[in-house]
């Protein structure tokens, strides 16, 4: 009985081990060149360049999108041709340089004292030969990463203003220069009457402050963005030109500055403690209405009679009802005008 089963088990491994190798056999009997619907990263052979025609982006306009790497092999050597052969297809582009910085050239730092075009788009003979492709487009039309674009700036702009843009909050979301800026139109985003609305595009929030009440004169392009920030990075807090959010502000408050006999702290600590720089519903550009806002800090303020002082904002603790006291007009700084600081001797309550 014992001899019987173990003839079995035999027979069933050998049925078994013979339908994988079956299995295998008919796996590896298809056609090697059958078509696969992936794709494969190693392959040598390019992609074709495939631009619409009807692709007119002009240069600091298109988005920043991430593409396919640019299958023009050798786009970035060649022959150079000279800005006169760009002119026959770009004359207006060429024209446009020639009154710019970068188109000076007499001075041999500019593109157009080296290169002209070409010192940024690259050797132009593969672009003539290719019918307007393979070139370094600086919008990415052509597959080129922001790193490779902002590489061609940064060149020649590493310096000044400049220095902190690694690291800096622009850079770390993946903008191109072009997001910005344009060296082809003589109204770049460094115009004052045109900046704000290229800051806008992506700060819609800042645009729709500018519409309170009270606010800088941002919309008269009196006041405009770079005034107070530096896009391309800073040591300060949000991209600020200054150290810290104070001395950027005593640019041009400097009576605010101190130092004072009687300082009031949070006005010497951070103005944005009380204001909002960018617009607010409420006088003087504050985060809240003159009480609420004092109140903050000086919530346990008492007078005479054991009344509160601060409590008459609101005469919830007075007894005496004929006094007829209104929350109409009533303000802190009706007193307390100093807020910022007071010089006087008598001043250490801030009211002279």
């Amino acid at each position: 009985m014992y001899l019987n089963s173990h003839k079995l088990l035999v027979v069933l491994a050998t049925a078994l081990l013979l339908s994988g190798t079956l299995l295998i056999a008919a796996e590896t009997d298809t056609p090697a060149n059958e078509a696969v619907d992936w794709y494969d990263p190693d392959a040598d052979a390019p992609n074709p360049v495939d631009i619409d025609a009807a692709d007119t982006v002009e240069a600091g306009d298109a988005e920043h999108a991430f593409k396919q790497p640019n299958p023009c092999e050798g786009m970035e050597e060649g022959e150079y041709l000279g800005p006169e052969v760009c002119a026959d297809c770009h004359q207006d582009k060429v024209e446009n340089m020639k009154t710019s910085p970068h188109g000076q050239a007499a001075d041999a730092r500019t593109p157009f004292g080296r290169e002209g075009c070409e010192s940024c788009h690259g050797p132009g003979m593969l672009h003539f030969e290719t019918e307007g492709n393979c070139i370094i487009s600086m919008t990415g039309r052509y597959g080129e990463s922001v790193d490779q674009r902002n590489g061609i700036c940064l060149d020649c702009h590493k310096s000044g203003g400049l220095m902190h843009w690694s690291g800096s909050t622009h850079e770390a979301e993946d903008l191109a220069c072009v997001s910005c800026h344009s060296i082809h139109k003589k109204h770049d985003v460094t115009e004052r009457t045109a900046q704000t609305e290229v800051c806008y595009s992506c700060h819609k929030n800042i645009r729709a402050q500018t519409f309170r009440a009270s606010r800088h004169p941002i919309r008269e392009n009196k006041v405009i963005c770079s005034d107070c920030h530096n896009a391309h990075g800073s040591i300060g807090p949000a991209s600020l030109k200054q150290f810290s959010i104070n001395e950027n502000c005593y640019n041009c408050h400097a009576e605010k500055r101190g130092p004072f006999l009687w300082e009031h702290q949070p006005a010497s600590e951070d103005c944005t403690l009380c204001h909002n720089v960018h617009g607010s519903n409420h006088r003087a550009l504050l985060n809240k209405p003159g009480p609420q806002l004092c109140q903050q800090c000086h919530s346990s303020q008492f007078s005479g009679g054991g009344r509160s002082h601060i409590g008459r904002f609101l005469d919830y603790n007075n007894a005496d009802l004929r006094s007829g006291r209104s929350v109409i007009a009533q303000n802190c700084a009706n007193c307390h005008s100093k807020v910022h600081g007071s010089n006087h001797p008598s001043g250490i309550a801030l009211q002279r």
